[in-house]
């Protein structure tokens, strides 16, 4: 039902006076008597003004007296006063209450005067009781909605939606009995300055989203925490106005976790909560108390929360419920802290009941044994029993886990032997041995084992496997090292990247020693024999036999091209030539970005023209694109007007390169991105007739037509594409309109010759979005209106320029199958198709 002052403010409101009241008021007030002048004196009213600020039924019982009052002294009108010869007789007072206009109704004493006074009218009564059904009833409605389902309990779900909506506007930030409302959780009782961090924390203990009980979100944690930490001050006045219920809700919030919602500080936002529930004298269930206590744990009170957890044996540990998880955490916070004894003891506990345990929980126990080197066997033996107890249900995941203790204290050999029992399901004993199994001792077996690792981020781990079995005569392969220094590049740590680019060199110093061997051996007349030399290397002085490939130093150089490393990627280069591999594209278009940006555009044009044609190593579509952003018009922004006319001429010869030169696109994105970079490149140099050559040609050898959303973009400029401003926005609107009225007018000139609009083919669509980019590209160049045959005699000019003409406009079969770029994969051609 509504608040209970809610009803009395609508009493307020209300226009009936008592007709009796009236007239008594009206009437003149009699002298004042002697024996009433206290009540009425100004000392008496000088103190009332001295008093706290009184509240409504305190202005309520006032207002009654001063009618009282009157109503005495209107009895008592007419009256000698008293004297101080005797005692005067006790006066008799009448209360009427008129029930009625004209009739009267006598009352029994003052306490009913008061009531019927003070109290709730009738037709207030009434109203009240006429609101309360009607409410009564909307519920009824909502819940009978609900049980049909479908879109009526969609409708139920909205109503009720708006329905809390329009309760917590009424009542919100109100405390007392104007905060209660329906089975909403609140905490009442706060006011002045602490109210409003108490009511932002009861607003969202009122939505619907968490109300309900359901999963969270990860919105809702967070909230949840912001709210509740700033409204802590305030509760911790008065701890008691907090209900059981809401510290129930605030527990189950932020101790969630799982189910997709990730929940980070889960542990010390449980910890705080423990204390304040603490503090405010409410007592802990058994499973809050075991979650407290592993909270206090991981927020560094180990000692304490291991007491706690030793005392709570008798009643945590004795009950049924709780059995299991008490143990298990005793055998976490345990092994953590070093008491690998104690641990033991709570997990034979635990394995030796009928609470069917699990015997995982001593994966904690092998890891802390493992810590110590004098308890390494003493580890290995509990992996055998948990083994042991597991049997065919133990799963990869344990035994990475296994491995992981191992590795993380370098006792790479029974680790090794982990990964042994893993792979084969007979025993097969290697600790101690020489020489390992053909079996095991072989890279294909490692490179499992490294895969294996990288790909669970154990990059580390993965790195002391090398060196240990290189020891054993087992030597990593080159794709395995190379998957190592890209797994550490691809971290982007400083500590991980000096790992990469220590390993690399060293597989490239392998290289260059292989090299100069070979070259010493050619020399000579007779073998050479190679001398081990003295001493066995540990695992810190690690040689690296494997050599270095062409993927070690795309690697290398991509790290340091990205990183501005110019330097060093001469260097790196340097060494490339010095191992004698056969240079790739991949490294070429590295050095070529290095020199754009450290020695200028036309060192890298000359490395590229040497490379290429001096060389004859194949370029691929990267290549072009790094020689088209070594022109000015994509390095600078202010361009200069020489440089732009000499950028036209150099686009021009780099696009005779790209249609001369034998490479084959690798992948939908090279497709993509070449053709737009050449046009937007000659877009840039104003080089308008070799855009239309150019679309031309890649229309012929590529099959490629530009797109709508790049015909927009050409439309608004590039310059607009930098900065996201209302400016640019609306280019961008004017460009599309433009573009869609010329396609409106090229598909009624389709219609007008006959063909069906809506009927068009793939190649007819491709067709009219070439003739719509030359038309676009014509009314950049304020050509539109030019002469046909003039236009195209400029166009034939920079065909010949390009190396074209026989592609463009004679359009000879043979030049345009010579010089036809198709994908090297037939699937993702397929897919440009």
């Amino acid at each position: 039902m509504p608040p209970r002052t809610f009803a009395l403010d609508l009493s307020r409101t209300s226009s009936y006076v008592c007709q009796s009241c009236i007239a008594s008021i009206g009437r003149a007030r009699p002298n004042s008597q002697p024996w009433l002048t206290r009540n009425a004196s100004s000392a008496a009213r000088a103190a009332r003004r001295q008093r706290a600020p009184t509240t409504t039924k305190q202005l309520e019982e006032e207002q009654a007296q001063r009618f009282q009052e009157a109503l005495l002294r209107e009895a008592q009108k007419g009256e000698p006063a008293d004297t101080d010869e005797g005692p005067t007789e006790p006066l008799a007072v009448n209360y009427f209450n008129e029930e009625t206009e004209g009739q009267y109704r006598q009352l029994r004493d003052g306490a009913e005067f008061g009531a019927v006074s003070g109290g709730i009218d009738s037709e207030i009564s009434e109203a009240i009781n006429d609101l309360e059904q009607k409410m009564v009833q909307t519920i009824q409605m909502l819940d009978s909605l609900e049980k049909v389902g479908g879109s009526e309990q969609d409708k139920a779900e909205e109503l009720r939606k708006q329905f809390k909506k329009i309760l917590r506007e009424k009542y919100k930030g109100k405390t007392g009995p104007e905060g209660e409302s329906y089975g909403v959780l609140r905490i009442p009782g706060f006011s002045g300055v602490r109210q409003r961090a108490v009511a932002n924390l009861n607003s969202f203990l009122a939505r619907d989203s968490v109300v309900k009980g359901g999963v969270p979100k990860p919105k809702d944690l967070f909230d949840c925490w912001k709210y509740y930490s700033a409204a802590r001050s305030s509760l911790a006045t008065q701890w008691s106005n907090v209900p059981r219920e809401v510290w129930d809700f605030l527990w189950m919030i932020l101790s969630h976790e799982g189910e997709g919602v990730e929940n980070p500080n889960r542990m010390h936002h449980i910890y705080v909560l423990a204390k304040d529930m603490q503090a405010a004298g409410v007592v802990l269930r058994d499973s809050q108390q075991l979650l407290a206590i592993e909270a206090m744990f991981l927020e560094g009170w180990q000692e304490e929360a291991i007491e706690a957890w030793k005392k709570a044996v008798v009643t945590i540990g004795s009950k049924p419920e709780t059995f299991k998880g008490y143990y298990e955490l005793g055998v976490r916070m345990c092994s953590l802290h070093g008491d690998t004894d104690r641990a033991m003891r709570a997990a034979d506990t635990l394995l030796k009941s009928s609470e069917s345990p699990n015997p995982r929980i001593m994966i904690p126990i092998v890891r802390a044994l493992a810590a110590k080197e004098e308890n390494v066997e003493e580890a290995w033996e509990v992996y055998r029993d948990m083994r042991a107890l597991l049997g065919d249900t133990m799963q990869i995941e344990d035994y990475d886990e296994v491995i992981a203790c191992f590795l993380a204290v370098n006792h790479i050999e029974h680790a090794l032997q982990a990964f042994v029992d893993m792979m084969f399901s007979g025993p097969m004993d290697i600790r101690g041995k020489t020489r390992l199994p053909t079996i095991v001792g072989n890279h294909f077996f490692l490179g499992k084992w490294l895969k294996r690792l990288i790909g669970a981020g154990d990059l580390d781990g993965a790195y002391k496997v090398v060196t240990f079995l290189q020891k054993k005569g087992v030597a990593a392969s080159p794709i395995q090292l190379n998957g190592l220094v890209g797994a550490w590049l691809r971290t982007e740590t400083a500590d991980n990247i000096e790992k990469a680019d220590q390993l690399a060199w060293a597989m490239i110093k392998a290289r260059l020693d292989f090299v100069d061997l070979r070259r010493r051996a050619a020399a000579m007349d007779r073998p050479i024999r190679l001398v081990p030399r003295d001493g066995e290397p540990t695992l810190d002085d690690y040689i690296c036999t494997t050599r270095a490939t062409v993927e070690t130093f795309s690697l290398l150089a991509e790290n340091y091209s990205a990183r501005g490393l110019h330097e060093e990627l001469e260097e790196l280069w340097t060494a490339f030539e010095l191992a004698e591999l056969g240079p790739n594209s991949f490294m070429i278009n590295q050095i070529i970005k290095s020199y754009t940006e450290s020695k200028g555009p036309q060192e890298a044009i000359d490395f590229y023209e040497q490379m290429t044609k001096k060389r004859h190593v194949r370029p691929d579509a990267h290549t072009f694109i790094a020689l088209y952003n070594t022109l000015s018009v994509n390095r600078v922004v202010r361009r200069d007007s020489k440089l732009t006319a000499d950028d036209a001429v150099i686009g021009r010869q780099f696009f005779q390169d790209l249609v001369k030169m034998d490479w084959k696109f690798d992948s939908v994105d090279e497709y993509t991105y070449l053709p737009r970079t050449v046009l937007f490149s000659m877009l840039k140099a104003k080089d308008h007739a070799g855009m239309i050559v150019a679309a031309r040609t890649m229309k012929e050898l590529f099959s490629y037509s530009p797109p709508e959303q790049l015909l927009i973009e050409l439309a608004a400029g590039t310059a607009t594409l930098r900065v996201q401003s209302k400016r640019n926005m609306d280019r961008i609107m004017e460009a599309s309109r433009l573009i869609e009225s010329l396609i409106r007018k090229h598909t009624q000139v389709f219609a007008d010759l006959g063909g069906d609009p809506a009927k068009m083919t793939t190649q007819e669509k491709d067709n009219q979005l070439c003739a719509v980019f030359e038309e676009l590209v014509l009314v950049k160049a304020h050509a539109q209106n030019a002469e046909r045959s003039a236009v195209n005699n400029i166009l034939a000019q920079a065909a010949e320029e390009m190396g074209v003409f026989d592609i463009v406009f004679t359009r000879d079969p043979a030049v345009i199958r010579k010089y036809r770029k198709v994908m090297k994969n037939k699937d993702v051609e397929d897919d440009v198709d």
